[in-house]
Formats: structure tokens, sequence, C-alpha cells
């Protein structure tokens, strides 16, 4: 079966909101709609103003429909200017402390989702991996992410693909860092 990447378009809305009800239960449809509607296809009036810039990638399922999604964005620099102090310590604080002073923005994976029957056959890091290149092509050295505490299989899958945790929460949300430069080891 060839696995086939590609950017959100427009004709795919149902079957991203399909995946995005299955990833956030506690939405309504009617959110998660008005939330697609904002990002992908009215971007001039994206009420999420703290975001630059804004992608979507998915799957696309060999006969029909989407197999998972994720969603990656430039995070303003104001809007991430408190969470530095959680970096402190680690590897990368100046890395990110450098892009905050530039006000450059963050780039942050928002959400990332693979249908329960296609788990397991690398299609999460498939998704990944498109979500890391297009970051590397903005300009950007690293990515972060995060994950609510409760998603073992979430958890497991930032760390195989060599992502780092670098902060929990109150709330349990864990934090996860990547450089996207080759090691020259």
């Amino acid at each position: 079966a060839r696995h086939m990447y590609r950017q959100y378009s427009e004709d795919d809305f149902n079957e991203l909101l399909r995946l995005r009800r299955l990833l956030y239960p506690d939405y309504s449809g009617q959110e998660l709609r008005e939330e697609i509607l904002a990002f992908f296809h009215h971007p001039h009036a994206n009420p999420f103003r703290n975001y630059d810039l804004w992608t979507c990638f998915v799957y696309q399922r060999e006969h029909a429909g989407l197999g998972g999604f994720i969603d990656v964005g430039f995070v303003c620099a104001d809007a991430y200017q408190e969470r530095l102090a959680h970096f402190e310590g680690t590897d990368y604080f100046e890395q990110i402390h450098s892009f905050l002073s530039l006000g450059r923005p963050i780039p942050v994976v928002e959400s990332w989702y693979v249908d329960g029957d296609l788990r397991g056959e690398g299609i999460g890091a498939g998704l990944m991996c498109r979500a890391e290149q297009w970051v590397g092509k903005q300009g950007s050295p690293f990515i972060l992410s995060d994950t609510d505490g409760f998603r073992e299989a979430s958890i497991r899958a930032h760390q195989s693909l060599g992502y780092v945790e670098y902060h929990t929460d109150r709330s349990g949300i864990k934090y996860f860092y990547k450089s996207l430069l080759q090691s020259a080891e």
C-alpha cells in the first residue's frame, strides 16, 4: 500500500472534522467545525491571533477518506514568553531564548492523530516527518510539541521519534523539544 501524505485541502473538511472529534471528544462538533473553518478556510479572519503561520498535513487512505492528520504552526513570540522559564537548565534554553528575544515565532505541533485501525504502521511518524520538514523549510532548527499526560501512546510516539520531554505542568501536560539539525556525530 502506497502511503499518501499531503497538505490539507478544503475537500478534506468532513474527514478532518471526523478525526478531530475522535481526538477531542470533549469539544462540540460546532466548536471543532468553527476551528477548521477559521484556520484553513478563512485564514485572514483567523481568531487565533497567536499563530503567525499554520498548516495541516493529512494521510490519505488508499480508497477513501483520511487516516490521520497533524497540525503544526508558529506561535507568536509574545504568546510564548512565559514558557521560557520551562527551558531553564536544558541544552536548548539559549536557542529558545534567542528566538524569543528576536521576536521569532516558535514552531509547535498542535494536534496529531491517526485512526485506531492504522496505528503501528508508521503513519504517525510519516505525518510528524512532514511537519518537521515544513518547519525546517521555514528556517527553524527545532520544533516543540506537547500531549496530555494520559495519552500514553502519544508520549511513547514522541519519545520514539527523538522528542525530549522538558516540562510537565500541573495539569499533567507533557512538553517536548526536538532539534531538527542533524548532529555531526
